[in-house]
């Protein structure tokens, strides 16, 4: 439990206010250059960087007319799974740089006397003469920043069944690669499989998010207390200089710097933390902060200024070595974010049912 006598001023005191309160304030339209579900754009996939390589290459005639091209051949010197390839692929025809052979494969379009084989060694040299061309990460990794956005975006909105084979054909990976994702996503518990093994993204109710913020508010503060003395004087400065700065300038900061701030004070904050466990724990039950994220992205910001005092306050006690002041401090912030942020999940459930990704089915 957090001690008493650890607020943080008379700014950081300041009422929550009411869910009418908000629904009167929000009555104006989701902020432009969103959709609705407030998804930004997404980092280029990895079939439009092998489209754009293979384009690039054909224009320049280093893959000419007549030039035979196979998905299997081609996965395999970019060493990548063949989905994005046959996907690339695809929209090459579209453009009309490539045709179906009569066999198997493509051809590069244009005029040839005979198709043109290319030896292993030498389309691998044509294809990997620049380095960073493609990102050979694993799979994966490539797309799960953007199926969490997709998926977390629905969550206060009802509950929806996720297909694994469409999720894999939405990112051009494999279903292998796809069920790897969805795992990752359960173990975060963003999702679930329920009896017939279906994966479910469950609508996020007022109980999760009190158990969640109950679950934070014992685990956070013994993070900060493990971590407090090793982080970096120069990283507590520079977060509580960006802090100082949105409070003078808010709300002109902005949604997306508001975004940084929390993923700086109650993420990276942690990343010192050697207990795996306990930072495996804290990582899980933070649902709560992607309320007042999505709620940022459809609405302009109004309430966030109190937090932004929390913020400032901690970080002081940081700069002044008072570990356990910070963390009182941290306990009493995340208590009392807790009505502001159902005021918020009640306004989100109130929205239309969103455009969602395809691979997403609306139970109820």
């Amino acid at each position: 439990m957090c001690s008493q006598g650890a607020g943080t001023g008379e700014q950081s005191m300041m009422r929550a206010p009411e869910y009418s309160e908000i629904m009167m304030q929000t009555c104006d339209q989701p902020k432009k250059g969103l959709n609705r579900i407030g998804i930004p754009a997404a980092a280029p996939f990895l079939y439009g960087t092998i489209h754009d390589l293979l384009a690039a290459r054909i224009t320049s005639g280093e893959l000419p007319a007549g030039t035979v091209l196979k998905e299997t051949s081609l996965s395999h010197q970019l060493g990548i799974s063949r989905a994005p390839v046959r996907r690339a692929l695809g929209l090459l025809v579209e453009r009309g740089l490539i045709t179906p052979a009569r066999g198997q494969g493509y051809v590069v379009s244009g005029r040839a006397d005979a198709q043109v084989v290319i030896s292993p060694r030498r389309l691998q040299q044509i294809l990997n003469r620049e380095p960073g061309d493609i990102d050979r990460s694993a799979a994966w990794e490539r797309i799960l920043a953007e199926v969490v956005d997709e998926v977390t975006a629905c969550m206060p909105f009802g509950t929806f069944r996720i297909q694994e084979a469409e999720l894999g054909d939405y990112h051009a990976v494999s279903r292998t690669v796809a069920r790897d994702v969805l795992w990752r996503l359960m173990d975060q518990r963003l999702i679930e499989k329920d009896r017939k093994s279906h994966w479910i993204v469950g609508q996020m109710t007022a109980r999760d998010l009190h158990e969640t913020i109950e679950m934070r508010t014992l685990l956070e503060p013994a993070a900060l207390a493990n971590v407090g003395k090793g982080l970096s004087q120069a990283w507590i400065v520079g977060i509580a200089q960006r802090v100082e700065k949105a409070i003078a300038t808010f709300p002109a900061c902005g949604s997306a710097e508001l975004d940084g701030i929390e993923q700086a004070m109650f993420r990276t904050m942690y990343d010192g933390q050697r207990n795996s466990r306990l930072l495996g724990s804290i990582q899980r039950n933070q649902i709560s902060l992607l309320v007042p994220k999505l709620f940022r992205q459809h609405f302009s910001i109004r309430d966030d200024l109190p937090g932004l005092y929390d913020h400032a306050a901690i970080l002081n006690s940081l700069l002044h070595g008072d570990i356990k002041a910070a963390c009182a401090r941290l306990c009493s912030h995340l208590q009392r974010t807790e009505a502001l942020t159902l005021a918020r999940l009640r306004v989100l459930s109130q929205l239309p049912l969103p455009d969602h990704a395809p691979y997403m089915t609306a139970i109820h």
